[in-house]
């Protein structure tokens, strides 16, 4: 019974933070539909979607992605279950999302990154975005090979001439709000508990203690690994960590960059806590878990290949 309520304690916690944060970012999404905003703002991500072979409006969740990320990836749904998307369209926006969803974090991060590291820590930010850029780009090029018929799912000039009232606009979204949240709400409360469950239990505890263990067999250094192991404890408590090691003359700052990068990949197994609930309750438990896994295993082949580079190169 304790374990139970403890479990609850926890789901709760997590969605007191994330429902809302959901919900405003659907409504967020509709209110863009409604407004017909396709071609005030997809300009931005036109190129990506060109490439990719997906649909035109497919630009608008890719440039929403640098506001909102889940208003963006909540558009999909929405385009996805109304049959306007194929599950091959959406898999391939969702994914390409991964670089307007690292600027995104711009205002979160570079502070934190300036008050610890400094410059470095802007080049830090500035490798983390490159990353996000291959990450889309791969799946562009994925999306140009795999998608051979683009569709469109509207005529834009058609939505922009048809101006509706402020008031329609907002009771429409409204109104599709709730019918695109109720069931991805339902999906997230029962695998945000099944998720604390399992924090309760001591399950990713057990899965940072192997990677603890693993990391043991890498090649780099005892203070790279301090600063890469303790980013499973949070990116502050890396940073600061590599900061002290940096000032101390402990740490290069290139083995510094690598220990950082190697470090998000583990907090990869922290990261499941937040990102089980949020995929699978999003895009359902088939969808959800294959584009959580596609998403975090290619960033981090990715992150590998450029610590290798560093590792030979500078």
């Amino acid at each position: 019974m304790e374990l139970l309520i403890t479990s609850a304690g926890i789901a709760f916690n997590f969605l007191k933070r994330s429902v809302p944060g959901l919900l405003i970012g659907i409504f967020i999404a509709e209110l863009l539909i409604e407004k017909g905003a396709v071609e005030k703002v997809s300009f931005i991500g036109k190129p990506f979607v060109k490439l990719s072979n997906l649909p035109g409006e497919c630009a608008l969740t890719f440039a929403t992605a640098f506001l909102n990320t889940r208003a963006a990836n909540a558009m999909l749904v929405d385009f996805y279950r109304e049959g306007k998307i194929g599950r091959r369209e959406l898999y391939i926006a969702s994914l390409m999302n991964a670089f307007p969803a690292m600027v995104r974090h711009w205002n979160s991060l570079i502070p934190v990154l300036l008050a610890t590291l400094g410059k470095l820590g802007l080049l830090y930010f500035g490798i983390l975005v490159f990353i996000g850029l291959i990450q889309t780009t791969v799946f562009a090029v994925a999306g140009k090979i795999l998608i051979k018929n683009p569709r469109e799912i509207s005529n834009p000039q058609k939505q922009m001439r048809k101006k509706k009232p402020f008031k329609e606009v907002l009771r429409n979204a409204l109104t599709k709000t709730k019918k695109t949240s109720l069931p991805i709400l339902k999906t997230m409360v029962i695998v945000a508990y099944i998720t604390a469950l399992l924090i309760a239990v001591g399950f990713f505890n057990h899965l940072s203690d192997l990677v603890r263990s693993f990391a043991q067999s890498l090649p780099f250094s005892p203070e790279e690994l301090s600063v890469a192991l303790s980013a499973m404890a949070g990116s502050i408590a890396a940073y600061t960590l590599g900061a002290n090691l940096l000032k101390a003359g402990l740490i290069s700052e290139k083995a510094l960059i690598r220990a950082l990068l190697l470090g998000s990949i583990f907090a990869n197994i922290t990261f499941l806590r937040v990102l089980i609930p949020y995929y699978v309750g999003l895009y359902g438990p088939k969808d959800g878990t294959k584009l959580m896994l596609i998403s975090m295993t290619t960033r981090s082949v990715i992150i590998l290949c450029i610590i290798a580079v560093m590792g030979v190169v500078l």
